[in-house]
């Protein structure tokens, strides 16, 4: 007597999971996923010399656009500069950053705009990275 009862309830929940195994997850939810969680945080990551600010550099310059300070900057993987560089500009009222980060092989070159650069700084950025690499 007591399947008989259960019987609806079992049907209707296994028509819920096949109804919803039919629908594939939100990108939100496959990257909070185990799995793929540590997938995301790794294309997420910046190399550590980046982050922690620990690189080779040269001492910064300053320029004016559009009527205000900036500060402009370089450095790159100890060891590897060739390979591995990050142009930086700060706002000199300490309110922003943009970075270009460059990474080449042999192959290609890698190039990501950091902080959301608008297009007149993502050419000073730009133009910093070709200054510092004449021969690219």
């Amino acid at each position: 007597m007591r399947i008989t009862k259960l019987l609806p309830v079992i049907l209707a929940l296994a028509t819920l999971r096949t109804v919803s195994a039919a629908t594939p997850p939100t990108t939100a939810e496959l990257a909070a996923e185990n799995g793929f969680r540590q997938a995301y945080q790794a294309m997420l990551t910046l190399p550590s010399w980046v982050t922690t600010a620990r690189a080779t550099s040269v001492p910064v310059s300053t320029f004016n656009l559009g009527g205000k300070p900036y500060i402009l900057g370089h450095m790159c993987r100890p060891h590897n500069c060739a390979a591995e560089q990050l142009e930086i500009v700060f706002a000199n009222d300490h309110s922003a950053a943009w970075g270009l980060l460059s990474l080449k092989n042999e192959r290609s070159l890698k190039q990501n705009f950091l902080g959301a650069p608008d297009a007149t700084m993502q050419k000073v950025l730009l133009k910093a990275y070709q200054d510092n690499n004449p021969s690219d």
